[in-house]
Order: C-alpha cells, then sequence, then structure tokens
C-alpha cells in the first residue's frame, strides 16, 4: 500500500547531465569554450548573467544571442547482476539572448535564458520504472540590470530576474498484481537578483566576484493516475498538487589575466545546494497522503579554468573544469545520477567586424557513483556533449 502511495519520488531536480546540480552554466559560447569562465569578463552583454559588473565596460550597444545543443545520457547498473540500463536519447537546446547599452561609465541590460534545468528518459519498461520513467524541467529567467564604472579601477553592477519553471514527471506505479501510471506537472514563478563587482588593478589583470540569491518558487499542477485498480481509485483520483523548488544561491570569484601569449581566466564558485533538504508534494484530496522525501544536499564548489588566443580575426579557446557532487550517496536515485564531473571544452570564434560567431563544444563526464541508499540500488554513470553557438554584435560604439 506505501509504496503505491508514494508515485511522486523527486519532481524535476534530477541532475542536469550537464552542471552542477541541476544548474546550467553554458550561456554563451564564447565562455562555453573556456569551461564557462565568465566572471571576471568585462565588456560583453552576457554579462548579465556571469556578472553584472561586467556590463560596466560595455561601450554603444551590445547584443549577443545563441543557444546551447545538449545531449546528455546515463546509465544504471544492478548491483547484483551487472544488468545496465541506459536512457533515452534526447536533445535540450535552451536559449540565451542579451542587450547592453553603456556609454563607457553607466550601462543598461537585459537577458533571457534558461539557467537551470534537466531531464531524463528512462525505458518505459526498465527495473526502475516505479521511480522514474521521466523527467523534465526547464527554468526560464528573463534579467534586467546595469553597472557603474566608478573609475578605471572599480565597476559595481545589479540585476533582477524573473524565473519561471515547469516540471512533469511520469513514472510506474506498483499495484503488486497491476501496474498503473502517475503523470505530474506544475509551474510557479518567482524573483530573484544578483550584484557584482569587478576590480582591474592593472591592464593585464581584472578580478570579479558576484553574488546570487535563492529563489523559493510555489509549483501548483496536476497529479494524473491511469491503470488504478477500483480498490484505489479513491485513493489515486485526478487532482490538483502543490510543491516547491529553491533555485540555489551561489557566490563566485573570478580573474581575467593578459599573459604575453594567451589570456588565462580562471573563476571558483560555491553553490548553496544546502537549501535543498526535502522534496513535498501535496495533494489536494486529503485521502491522498502527501510525499517528502529527504534529499540532504550540501554546499560544493566549482573550479573552472580557460584560455584563449587571438590569430588575426580567429580566436582559439580551450577550457577545463571540476565540479563536485551536491547529492549525498543515500539519495542518489533515477532522477538524481548525480556525482563529480570532469569537463573538457574548445571553442572557435571569427570576427566579421562589427559581428563575431562564436562555436564551442564541451564534454562532461560523471565519475562512477553507487547509490547507498534502500529506495533503489544502482550504479550510475552519466556523460555529456555540449555545443554552443553564440552571434555577437557591436554595430555602434562611443
Amino acid at each position: 500500500m506505501r509504496r503505491a502511495l508514494l508515485v511522486v519520488g523527486v519532481v524535476g531536480l534530477a541532475s542536469a547531465a550537464w552542471a552542477g546540480g541541476f544548474a546550467v552554466s553554458d550561456q554563451d559560447a564564447s565562455a562555453s569554450g573556456r569551461s564557462s569562465t565568465g566572471v571576471g569578463v568585462a565588456g560583453t552583454a552576457s554579462s548579465i548573467h556571469f556578472n553584472p559588473a561586467g556590463l560596466g565596460e560595455v561601450k554603444g550597444l551590445a547584443m549577443t544571442g545563441g543557444a546551447t545543443l545538449l545531449l546528455p545520457s546515463a546509465s544504471a547498473a544492478d548491483p547484483t547482476t551487472g544488468q545496465s540500463t541506459s536512457t533515452l536519447s534526447g536533445v535540450k537546446v535552451p536559449p540565451h539572448v542579451y542587450a547592453a547599452w553603456g556609454t563607457g561609465r553607466f550601462t543598461v541590460g537585459a537577458g533571457f535564458n534558461a539557467p537551470f534545468g534537466g531531464g531524463l528518459a528512462w525505458p518505459a519498461d526498465w527495473a526502475g520504472n516505479t521511480e522514474l520513467t521521466q523527467m523534465q524541467l526547464q527554468v526560464l529567467a528573463g534579467h534586467l540590470g546595469g553597472a557603474w564604472r566608478i573609475n578605471e579601477a572599480w565597476s559595481v553592477g545589479l540585476n533582477v530576474s524573473l524565473y519561471g519553471s515547469s516540471v512533469l514527471l511520469e513514472k510506474a506505479i506498483d499495484f503488486v498484481d497491476t501496474e498503473g501510471h502517475a503523470l505530474l506537472g506544475g509551474s510557479g514563478l518567482g524573483f530573484g537578483g544578483q550584484a557584482g563587482v569587478t576590480f582591474a588593478p592593472t591592464d593585464r589583470v581584472r578580478l570579479g566576484l558576484m553574488g546570487r540569491i535563492p529563489v523559493g518558487l510555489t509549483l501548483s499542477g496536476r497529479a494524473s493516475f491511469s491503470d488504478v485498480p477500483a480498490s484505489f481509485g479513491a485513493t489515486l483520483p485526478d487532482q490538483a498538487i502543490t510543491s516547491k523548488l529553491t533555485l540555489p544561491g551561489k557566490v563566485a570569484l573570478g580573474g581575467d589575466f593578459r599573459l604575453p601569449w594567451f589570456r588565462l581566466f580562471a573563476d571558483a564558485e560555491y553553490t548553496f545546494w544546502s537549501s535543498f533538504q526535502s522534496f513535498v508534494v501535496d495533494f489536494e484530496d486529503p485521502n491522498t497522503p502527501d510525499v517528502s522525501q529527504p534529499r540532504n544536499w550540501h554546499n560544493a564548489p566549482t573550479f573552472r579554468l580557460g584560455a584563449e588566443r587571438e590569430f588575426s580575426k580567429v580566436m582559439v579557446r580551450l577550457g577545463a573544469l571540476v565540479d563536485l557532487a551536491a547529492s549525498p550517496s543515500d539519495t542518489l536515485s533515477p532522477s538524481q545520477p548525480d556525482s563529480t564531473r570532469l569537463g573538457g571544452s574548445a571553442g572557435v570564434g571569427y570576427d566579421f567586424g562589427p559581428v563575431r560567431a562564436d562555436l564551442a563544444y564541451q564534454f562532461i563526464a560523471f565519475l562512477p557513483r553507487a547509490s547507498t541508499g534502500d529506495a533503489f540500488p544502482a550504479s550510475y554513470s552519466a556523460s555529456a556533449h555540449v555545443f554552443a553557438l553564440s552571434v555577437t554584435a557591436n554595430p555602434f560604439r562611443y
């Protein structure tokens, strides 16, 4: 009976197979080629995402638009038999669009992107189908902000953001003699913001510091059940549901160093994933017991290193990252195969004059990890191919 009632699991909080937790770090192809280093970078419209203080050095009108192609995959192996099941192939294409206008001292900017997301789909008949068959999370955000370049060395910036989240979860329900299905979905809005500062002690060094506040979202939606035996009909009717999702806060320190032969970029991030301690679903019908599941995530750092060198009109980029796991092993699940990630990236840009095109590729490998909880024992592995394309225009400059 209890297993049949725990039909929800973790809605929308699978670890995206391309970033820590469920964050999507690839938000500009020029940065993606450097493993998404951008906290210490200034003078780009995408600074409204990476560090709004970087907008302070935008002169005239700057615009960047593009998309990221995400190809994640994961597998779960039975620790007893060794039999492995892989996720179904899937493609995600989150967009990014930014615009900024600056006088050389004051700058205003706006942006639209998908800073969080995730999704996994397992075969409908696999051994863990009562845990999950499909999960999709999408968080879209609109940003509005500005920056003030105090002097040649210092800039400060601030933005406010509106986040819209939608989630979908599908899974089977084990009724011992038969199998039913549950489909749950919901959406919600929330406001947040971030602030930053950049400091350039010399014309060859720039440091950046940014902070983002956590955003609490209340999700409202519906739960639909099918193939439910008559004896469970009163307990599992279609009904409204509510849940909560917290987009975590973050602090990050970055640097942009102009060395004799190339530019070096380094970022260190600390994300407050500990805001995700449990997952709760409230059912409208009092006959359906509410669900509360521990997640117990902990705060985790990410380290990024990138480099680029210009050859006439061509820019060549390389990068690497280490992203430590936020989830303990005893809460790993098919919707959350979280692990420490290692990544490498490469990118190229070409300057056409007022327009520049940037292309990047990144490969993310999850270190193999086994769950130690009782819900669904398995050994997980995952990886992702990430492609990013952006076009940047700066047609008018002071």
